[in-house]
């Protein structure tokens, strides 16, 4: 039954091997159009999607979530980014764009395919399309041009779909300006800060204690333990038993030839004189002044890491102006062009940006190369073997759940796959501690999982299991007298929190309507403070992630106090407007083209985002029970 899925595990290898975009090998989640195989799991419309498609889906999904969180992606991540969701909605979205393009009638000739397979580099030797080795790369992952030209034509049919849709979508200059100014301006803020951690000798009273206790006591509960039965296939089991050839590793490499090519970098560093972008042109000279008695002063042999450290007003400053190394695009374009134009050692003249002056000491320079071959061979047959191990552990252990689904019990499936039925347990959520560092993982999978129910494949470290809890004990509430420490803390920090709230409060009464922070502050004899400029982009400069205030500040009028008491990370704040910094008009111009393009593709994403909805809410969809559970 999962025949079709251990054949096309290659998933990992398709990916490394070709290293190509979804386009190309977009049948992982699409199946094949209409199969039976695998048994039917949802309908759309009047086209089936089954078992094994919506296999290839959810592991495709998992594959990319793998690739975006890496070490990261756990059950728990997975459950929470609902990824079976995410693979059955790419396959109905799939059907559904397909019966519209069957409504209108859209078709791929031959000849817009060819175009297509001959661009893709995978099939290109030496820079252009090569029969044999179009042939071989289809041939290593079990496919021949007959399987996969259709499901590539079907692609190309369903691109020409979305572009239909979404090719009248445009954004005008008028929009692009408003979006920018909104985005980028900036606004610092004073304030007053009401620190609960500075509220001392607040004692809980017996009474608080057992209120607070009473009502949290789903907080203090043993830990959940559970015992579990499992099969479990290792990738070290299998690692004499891959063998990557030569035209395996040549493929990867003319695939990805790009990995191993690396341009231009120079080394650098540099002494930041600063200039606002909108400043006036006596400013903007005055400080080029400034810049070039610097410059003197390291032309003329003066150590520049101590220039630097002494003039700069850039945080390199800290490190003699050190830049490390970096390629022409890593840098604004007139000190990219500037340090790359230069010999090692030279000292630049100042050169201005968008930041102000900058005076470049080029220290070293690495020229572009591509490692050959031969001497990445190594290197990749290594990559290559890895994937190609852990693919057949992989389909090892489907094996063994192609078994379970047939109905065998895990013994029986472990018997077929030729391994024993392991034990552990009792644990808890730290798991077995012969586990190492797998050991939270695997108690992660095992405490989600009813008692009795035989899991699917599972991936944990270098690992794939499948797992059966066996017994499990439920958490206990816990007796006060045990967790009296714990709570007589908890208390206390409500206490602090309630008693910091308090006294923002009065501060705020204090100052009334005709006064503001600055008189409070004074009447009260705490200090004032106040932020850089910062936009809705980034955190709060000194204040960190604070949703409520950041929305508060962008609302403030010069000098208006904020009307109310805000909760931040670590306290109670009163703000006022100290400054706001609207872009100036030749900042907005230079950027609305790149604004231009980014509002279009974000009208595009929800055009087309409310167009597959309209699809869904007028088709008849239906989803077997339970599946996506």
């Amino acid at each position: 039954m999962l025949r079709l899925m251990r054949e096309n595990t290659g998933s990992w290898i398709i990916k490394i091997i070709l290293g190509l975009i979804v386009l190309v090998f977009v049948f992982l989640g699409m199946g094949s159009m209409g199969s039976k195989t695998g048994g039917q799991v949802a309908m759309v419309n009047d086209t089936p999607i089954t078992m094994d498609a919506f296999r290839r889906s959810h592991q495709n999904v998992i594959e990319q979530m793998r690739q975006r969180f890496g070490e990261n992606l756990n059950d728990d991540l997975l459950k929470l980014l609902q990824v079976k969701k995410m693979a059955m909605d790419r396959l109905i979205e799939e059907r559904l764009i397909s019966q519209e393009a069957d409504a209108l009638e859209l078709t791929v000739s031959n000849a817009e395919l060819q175009a297509s397979l001959v661009a893709i580099p995978a099939f290109q030797k030496d820079g252009k399309f090569d029969i044999e080795t179009y042939r071989r790369v289809l041939a290593r992952n079990r496919l021949s041009p007959e399987t996969f030209e259709p499901t590539h034509r079907e692609t190309l049919r369903q691109t020409r779909m979305r572009e239909m849709v979404l090719k009248n979508i445009k954004a005008t200059d008028m929009e692009a300006r408003a979006w920018y100014r909104d985005n980028e301006t900036q606004v610092s803020i004073n304030y007053l800060f009401s620190d609960p951690d500075g509220i001392q000798n607040l004692t809980p009273t017996a009474d608080q204690i057992q209120s607070y206790y009473e009502k949290n006591k789903a907080t203090y509960q043993s830990q959940p333990t559970v015992k579990a039965k499992y099969l479990s296939f290792s990738s070290e089991d299998f690692k004499g038993k891959s063998t990557i050839s030569q035209d395996q590793v040549e493929a990867y490499y003319l695939a990805n030839v790009s990995d191993f090519s690396s341009l231009v970098k120079v080394d650098a560093s540099h002494i930041l004189f600063r200039v606002a972008e909108d400043a006036d042109e006596a400013t903007v000279n005055s400080t080029e002044k400034q810049a070039r008695e610097v410059y003197d002063k390291a032309v003329a042999g003066e150590d520049f890491a101590e220039l630097a450290k002494k003039y700069s007003q850039d945080t390199s400053k800290e490190n003699g102006g050190y830049l490390g190394s970096f390629e022409k695009d890593d840098m604004v374009k007139p000190f990219g062009d500037k340090a790359f134009s230069m010999a090692v050692n030279e000292i630049s003249e100042p050169v201005k940006t968008i930041f102000g002056w900058h005076i470049i000491k080029v220290n070293g320079r690495t020229e572009a190369a591509t490692r050959s071959l031969k001497d990445a061979s190594g290197d990749i047959e290594k990559k290559l073997k890895d994937v190609d191990i852990k693919t057949l552990a992989y389909n090892a252990a489907s094996i063994a759940f192609d078994a379970i689904i047939d109905g065998d019990d895990l013994e029986q499936a472990g018997l077929i796959a030729g391994v024993k039925v392991l034990e552990k347990g009792p644990f808890d959520a730290a798991g077995p501690q012969e586990m190492g560092a797998d050991a939270p993982a695997f108690a992660r999978l095992v405490l989600s999982l009813p008692v009795g129910e035989i899991s699917d494949v599972k991936e944990v470290g270098e690992h794939f299991y499948i797992i059966r809890p066996v017994d499990r004990e439920k958490p206990k509430e816990l007796p006060l007298e045990e967790v009296k420490d714990q709570v007589v803390i908890a208390v206390t920090h409500q206490l602090q929190d309630e008693k910091a709230k308090e006294t923002a409060q009065a501060w705020l009464d204090e100052a009334g309507s005709d006064k503001d922070l600055e008189a409070v502050a004074a009447l009260k004899a705490i200090p004032l403070k106040s932020t850089a400029l910062f936009g809705k982009k980034r955190a709060i400069p000194e204040l960190g992630q604070s949703p409520d205030i950041m929305a508060a500040a962008f609302q403030l009028e010069d000098n208006a106090l904020h009307p109310g008491v805000l909760k931040g990370n670590d306290g109670y704040y009163l703000i006022s407007l100290k400054e706001r910094k609207v872009p100036g008009e030749a900042q907005v111009q230079e950027n609305v083209s790149d604004v231009k393009q980014q509002l279009v593709s974000m009208k595009q994403n929800a055009a087309y985002s409310d167009w597959t909805m309209a699809l869904r809410n007028k088709s008849t969809i239906e989803i077997e029970t339970g599946l996506l559970d």
